[in-house]
């Protein structure tokens, strides 16, 4: 076991070396320079690729090397438009996930090993070429003995233990950043690590991902126009996840608009209004909805596929954005700011006063203008902008309506270039607002007040007593703690130490001299002059020193 400790760590290390190389050869040598523990790893001398290239560029083109893990970081981090400048999230958009496929027998093994059957026995057709091939997984289509058209999709072997070593280098290596680079704290780096590793972990556990279809499948299944895949849950696991197979082409697609007779028009707004029910209607979102993810069928059904990456908008966030949006139209701008403090958006400490000017001239470029020359995209934008400029932190499900917002907007521009998104999301952003205030909503808010009202009474009663009952018996103790004071405290002690040291000498000095006067005892006189001398100087050189006189 011993053994086996040391090569793990031996591992990790030469990870960390080829980690921290590979970010120097695309030319961030001068961040790792200033990580003394980095430092002593990297190679002091090595060729920078891509000089001319951007910083952007070259940081995708960093992940890309360094692999599935950093790939998905990429993607993730390509939706945080509040964190990252446009050029930053421009090129991390491109990070494509798509890898070359492995050959079938080592995907053979992990469904038969997960599923603890053959595939012949399971499935009457398994196409041994895939259908998808992502760095995480591949998508297979199949056939179930009871004749029912699938798609399997199968983790890769291993990549779980893969990632998970990144994962944790990674942390490591944020700490470095955190602790050495004062200008980088502010990012909370290790945190970010440790949320973009939870939404990492959802993806590589295929069972979450089945929930989620499941959930889409419950709010739309009045909806005969939309096509949820059913999930098999015999025949999935955490890491085989098997779907009914949806035929359909791409919503952007053009011969699908012929084929099935459905205007450009029509074909959006079902789309969007598709899109803003799962957000407004039941507070959970597909957040990655691009066009391959979103298909057409021949009969002009909608169907989704692709549930890795969902948000949610809770009772409390649905409050927070509604608070937000309600301040904005009433152009109630320190109301806004207060609102933003609140929940936690904007850390105390901003100049409030200099952020209340920016709202107001950035409310006032889209207050009174006319719906049709607004876009989605631009006001998101210049949001994000604004966040970045203020150090905001929005909650990473309202970064992903925003993108998902985004997203929509431009699929429904390139199916119908005269399409406005603005004046179809304005209903349901009024629906949302009515509905943080309905008297309903009310009625549940005052009932969660009365009982945490409730619970602090009934602690404060019991707590009341107890301290009434030790007052009684003499026994009430209150315990200070002092902060801040340690070094006030030092140099009292010091001053004190000198000042008792001083008064010594002068009394040396003193008795010295009157034994002197007596004509008795010389030498014991002249000793004392020569002591308090002694210890006249020791004091001085240690004053200077310090230099304190």
């Amino acid at each position: 076991m011993p053994l086996i400790g040391i090569d793990k760590r031996l591992k990790n290390i030469k990870r960390i070396r080829q980690i921290l190389t590979v970010f120097a050869k695309y030319g961030f040598k001068d961040i790792i320079d200033r990580i003394p523990a980095a430092r002593k790893i990297v190679p002091h001398k090595i060729q920078i690729l891509f000089p001319r290239q951007s910083r952007a560029e070259r940081l995708r083109l960093t992940l890309e090397e360094l692999g599935p893990t950093f790939v998905k970081f990429g993607q993730i981090l390509s939706v945080r438009a509040d964190i990252l400048p446009p050029d930053f999230i421009y090129e991390l958009s491109k990070l494509q996930d798509e890898v070359s496929p492995l050959p079938f027998g080592p995907i053979k093994k992990v469904v038969e090993d997960e599923l603890k059957r053959s595939i012949e026995t399971v499935f009457r057709r398994f196409d041994e070429r895939p259908i998808a091939s992502a760095s995480l997984a591949q998508v297979h289509r199949a056939i179930t003995k009871q004749g029912n058209e699938v798609v399997v999709k199968v983790q890769r072997p291993n990549i779980k233990q893969i990632i998970d070593t990144d994962l944790s280098i990674t942390e490591t290596l944020a700490g470095w950043v955190e602790r050495e680079i004062e200008e980088a704290r502010e990012y909370e780096l290790v945190l970010k690590v440790r949320e973009f590793a939870r939404n990492l972990k959802f993806e590589l556990n295929f069972t979450d991902e089945g929930r989620a279809v499941d959930r889409f499948k419950v709010n739309f299944r009045d909806d005969k126009s939309i096509i949820i895949p059913k999930v098999y849950w015999d025949l999935s696991t955490s890491k085989v996840l098997t779907l009914e197979y949806i035929d359909g082409r791409k919503i952007t697609d053009p011969d699908i608009l012929v084929k099935t007779g459905i205007s450009q028009k029509e074909i959006v707004q079902r789309v969007v209004d598709f899109i803003f029910r799962q957000i407004f209607a039941y507070g959970f979102f597909h957040a990655d909805p691009h066009p391959g993810n979103i298909l057409v069928t021949m009969d002009g059904k909608i169907g989704l596929l692709d549930f890795g990456l969902t948000g949610s908008l809770d009772d409390e966030l649905i409050g927070n954005l509604a608070s937000i949006l309600t301040a904005g139209i009433i152009k109630d701008i320190p109301g806004l700011v207060n609102v933003l403090i609140e929940i936690g958006i904007v850390k105390e400490e901003i100049n409030t006063r200099e952020m209340r000017s920016d709202l107001r001239a950035f409310i006032d470029r889209y207050y009174g203008v006319s719906l049709a020359g607004i876009e989605v995209r631009n006001v998101i934008d210049e949001a994000f902008e604004f966040s970045r400029r203020y150090k905001m932190r929005f909650p990473q499900d309202l970064v992903l309506l925003g993108k998902a917002l985004s997203t929509v907007e431009g699929i429904a521009h390139k199916i119908d270039p005269e399409f406005n998104i603005i004046e179809r999301l304005d209903p349901s952003v009024k629906q949302l607002i009515r509905r943080r205030y309905s008297l309903k909503q009310l009625l549940k808010v005052a009932n969660r007040l009365l009982a945490s009202y409730g619970l602090l009474f009934k602690t404060l009663a019991s707590d009341l007593v107890l301290i009434l009952k030790k007052i009684g018996e003499g026994k009430l103790k209150v315990e200070f703690e002092h902060r801040g004071l340690e070094n006030l405290i030092s140099q009292a002690e010091r001053s004190t130490n000198r000042l008792s040291f001083s008064l010594i000498i002068a009394a040396l000095i003193i008795g010295s001299s009157l034994i002197i006067q007596t004509q008795r005892f010389l030498i014991l006189g002249i000793l004392g002059f020569m002591i308090a001398g002694i210890l006249g100087l020791g004091l001085i050189i240690t004053m200077l020193r310090t230099k304190k006189l």
